[in-house]
């Protein structure tokens, strides 16, 4: 990164992708809930590697509008997506905190032995993180 660059990051004007980004992003995201939909029609993959490309693809496709500017950026706006981000990664600390807990509680209650596998959990866990950002970011616009 060249000075210019680093003194944007340090005023807080991070580098975000352009606002067209967004559009381009619901391909994706619609190109993963077909995929998870309609993954038993389909004969050229196995049923799990095409639910995880639909997750992938759907998590893609939120990061790509997570990180895209907005149409008519101001300050304002900025400190909303600074305040959402707070949101979502308290909101992600505390699942983290507790799921293994509920994990826990529920395979000893039940005797089951049957436990989240770390890979579900991780894009669950980046799914509601993404989620609740974009939910926050939302609602915090509307208060405006």
């Amino acid at each position: 990164m060249n000075d210019k660059q680093l003194d944007k990051v340090r005023k807080g004007d991070f580098l975000l992708l352009p606002h067209y980004m967004k559009w381009v992003a619901v391909f994706p995201v619609l190109c993963g809930i077909v995929l998870l939909f309609f993954k038993e029609y389909q004969h050229f993959l196995n049923e799990e590697v095409a639910t995880g490309m639909a997750g992938h693809l759907i998590l893609l496709g939120f990061l790509f509008i997570i990180i895209s500017r907005d149409k008519f950026p101001d300050e304002r706006l900025l400190n909303l997506r600074h305040k959402a981000m707070a949101y979502a990664f308290m909101y992600g600390m505390i699942l983290v905190i507790v799921t293994p807990f509920l994990n826990f509680l529920l395979s000893s209650l039940f005797r089951s032995g049957s436990q989240l596998d770390f890979m579900d959990y991780g894009m669950l866990s980046i799914f509601l993180f993404q989620i609740m950002y974009l939910i926050n970011y939302w609602r915090f616009k509307q208060e405006l």
